[in-house]
């Protein structure tokens, strides 16, 4: 079936699933009971099964129900994302960005008052829902992205490639001793990053320890939660010195076994090349530019976190 269901009755089904009544989802989408009834039943006939038992007045979801409601979530949710994000690009001083969620926090939000104080006629709207595919469907201004891929009709600026390394909290360290070899890491309370484009088999096979098997006593989906675990004394965790740069430098991270530390994926910025002259997209690519100098990028740029352990 290619065709679409109508959307007003995509959206009462969501309302009657979100209140659960249609007395409810009537009142939340300022209509009648009637009309959302009717819009339901709209919805059944055109996929063709039963979704809501009925019962005297009520209606009662059933399992087909509830499967396609979690399935058209994330459709709704990047809808109104969709359309923030637009609203937002119709406005020739807006800077829209996307990245991940861990780059925003870890990375990105940290320096960004340095280009807002020198370009404060523009707005900078960040997002991190959605894939790095978004900048294709022209959603936002600029992406950060660890794609290989560089789409046609793009630019990009390469921020450098990531280096993984274990990284503990100076306190659980004393507590718990400096590892003489990277075997034994695997004694200590491990926390896994989902996100890391390196695992930590990759590093411990890399650092000399055959078929490792990693029993983590945590595990994040993302680097920005991985990363506050470890800082919070939690256990070990292999991540990008990229988003543990600022804990490093302030001695909140310490890297273990620095010399095994293992090459993760480039970090870009693209763009499209019609649009690379807009000033604010030219103002934004000199900014972060400036910022590159004094981070990870490339080994010169890494040193001054590797000092940290010498």
């Amino acid at each position: 079936m290619n065709r679409l269901p109508p959307l007003n009755a995509l959206v009462a089904f969501r309302a009657v699933m979100e209140t659960g009544s249609l007395v409810s989802a009537a009142q939340k989408l300022a209509i009648t009971a009637s009309a959302v009834s009717h819009r339901l039943k709209a919805l059944e006939d055109h996929l063709g099964l039963e979704l809501f038992e009925r019962r005297s007045r009520a209606v009662f979801p059933t399992a087909a129900a509830y499967r396609y409601a979690s399935e058209i979530a994330e459709a709704f949710d990047r809808i109104s994302t969709a359309t923030r994000t637009i609203e937002a690009v119709g406005n020739r001083d807006t800077l829209s960005i996307h990245c991940s969620s861990s780059f925003a926090s870890n990375w990105l939000l940290r320096r960004l008052r340095s280009f807002t104080a020198h370009n404060s006629e523009i707005t900078v709207t960040v997002s991190s829902s959605g894939a790095d595919q978004s900048i294709e469907g022209g959603l936002y201004d600029l992406v950060f992205t660890r794609q290989s891929n560089t789409p046609d009709e793009f630019e990009e600026l390469t921020l450098g490639r990531e280096k993984f390394r274990p990284l503990i909290s100076p306190e659980l360290l004393d507590t718990l001793g400096y590892p003489k070899k990277p075997n034994e890491l695997l004694k200590l309370p491990i926390i896994r990053s989902e996100g890391a484009t390196v695992s930590w088999e990759t590093w411990l096979s890399e650092a000399g320890v055959p078929n490792p098997i990693v029993n983590e006593m945590m595990v994040f989906e993302n680097a920005a939660l991985a990363l506050d675990a470890a800082e919070k004394g939690f256990g070990i965790v292999l991540e990008s010195n990229l988003l543990s740069a600022e804990a490093e430098t302030a001695g909140r991270l310490v890297p273990i076994f620095p010399e095994y530390q293992r090459d993760g994926r480039e970090h870009k910025l693209m763009w499209r090349e019609k649009r690379g002259a807009e000033p604010k997209i030219r103002s934004f690519r000199d900014w972060l530019e400036s910022q590159l100098r004094y981070d990870f990028v490339d080994e010169e740029a890494y040193e001054p976190v590797a000092a940290l352990v010498d």
